[in-house]
Parts: structure tokens; sequence; C-alpha cells
């Protein structure tokens, strides 16, 4: 569920509320659950809205990267 909604960011298909509603669920996910791999999927989500989220936000807002890609 957290990787179908980044990936709808990426592909520009997502809303600004994403971006919270992402924070809040793995906030609620991290360190609530009896397995582990609760943790190793929360983690990586908060890290990335933490030190990338004015990436996420111009996906949002112009649907294409910050960063162009070169191929």
């Amino acid at each position: 569920w957290l990787y179908r909604m980044v990936d709808r960011i990426a592909h520009g298909q997502g809303r600004m509320e994403d971006i919270d509603l992402l924070n809040s669920v793995a906030d609620n996910i991290q360190g609530r659950t009896i397995c582990a791999l609760g943790d190793a999927a929360a983690m990586p989500v908060r890290a990335m809205i933490k030190h990338f989220r004015g990436e996420f936000v111009h996906l949002i807002e112009h649907k294409t990267s910050v960063v162009p890609a070169y191929v």
C-alpha cells in the first residue's frame, strides 16, 4: 500500500494530502507491529519524506521531477 502510493506520486498522479498520509501511516506502523517487516517498510518512507519532501511536492504540483533524467 505504501509502495503503491509512492509509485502513484512518482508517476504524476499524487495529491498533496498523500504526503501527509504517507507520513502518518508510516508513523503508525513503525514500532507498533509485532513483525519487523512493518518497521522495515515504514522507515524508508519516513526517510524519503524527511529528506526529499520538496521533490515530492514538485512531482505533485508539476507532474515532473525536479531533476531531469539523462539516459
